[in-house]
């Protein structure tokens, strides 16, 4: 039987997974498509927050005050800047003509704080190569974490690794992402259509789409390689 030592909360949704300690929480809020305030508000519970550039923007509009902000600036609106420093935020400011991202150098800031667990959010929507960019360096950090908001969740399993996700809606989708060239030893369950030992190729990602069951809770386990384990509630505006 596989363990789950570690849980991790967010809105209408609890993920187990294999990582024993998780003493390093944070929410790191990001530029992309805004959240909804009050998601972000309760994702934020016993979480740090760390906001990059535009990031910012969107923790103002939503009332949360984030300890750290990382980022040059530059699609910051100047009254967010006033705020943050009148709540105390701690700047790590960065040159806009730099080789980096803002959200690259946040996630190596969150690194070198030895974060045990990534929430990023305000990663979805927006440009294709900012998403692509976020979601590889995200997996290059090797942090544990999920890019997350009320309408998309995107959780990474490396080599050996199982995870149950459980959620209070049945999403629209359930899709496994091969992010590696293949995952070896997939299995899938509480699925309309389950895996067992499967192989996954980038070059032919066919298991998306696929449906939750009535239950409400999927596990996976990714033998080898790097997948991801997606769900989309809300279609519209993606």
């Amino acid at each position: 039987m596989i363990r789950y030592p570690s849980v991790i909360s967010l809105p209408n949704l609890r993920l187990y997974f294999q990582q024993d300690v998780l003493s390093q929480e944070y929410l790191l809020v990001s530029g992309g498509r805004a959240p909804d305030e009050s998601w972000l508000r309760a994702s934020a519970a016993g979480r740090m927050v760390c906001c990059v550039d535009h990031g910012a923007d969107v923790c103002h509009a939503a009332k949360l005050s984030p300890l750290f902000f990382v980022g040059d600036g530059d699609s910051m609106k100047a009254e967010t800047q006033s705020w943050l420093r009148s709540v105390g935020t701690e700047f790590r400011m960065f040159p806009t003509e730099k080789d980096e991202t803002d959200t690259q150098l946040a996630l190596a800031f969150l690194a070198e704080r030895k974060a045990s667990f990534i929430v990023l959010s305000g990663g979805f929507g927006g440009r294709f190569d900012h998403l692509f960019s976020l979601l590889y360096s995200f997996v290059g950090s090797g942090i544990y974490g999920c890019i997350a908001d009320e309408r998309e969740f995107l959780f990474v399993l490396r080599d050996g690794e199982s995870v149950k996700v459980e959620t209070d809606i049945i999403p629209k989708s359930v899709s496994l992402l091969p992010l590696s060239s293949q995952c070896a030893g997939v299995s899938l369950n509480g699925v309309h259509w389950p895996l067992s030992d499967a192989l996954l190729r980038q070059e032919n990602p066919y298991a998306v789409s696929n449906r939750m069951s009535s239950e409400r809770r999927v596990a996976v386990t990714n033998g080898k390689g790097i997948l991801g384990v997606y769900l989309c509630w809300n279609e519209s505006g993606i």
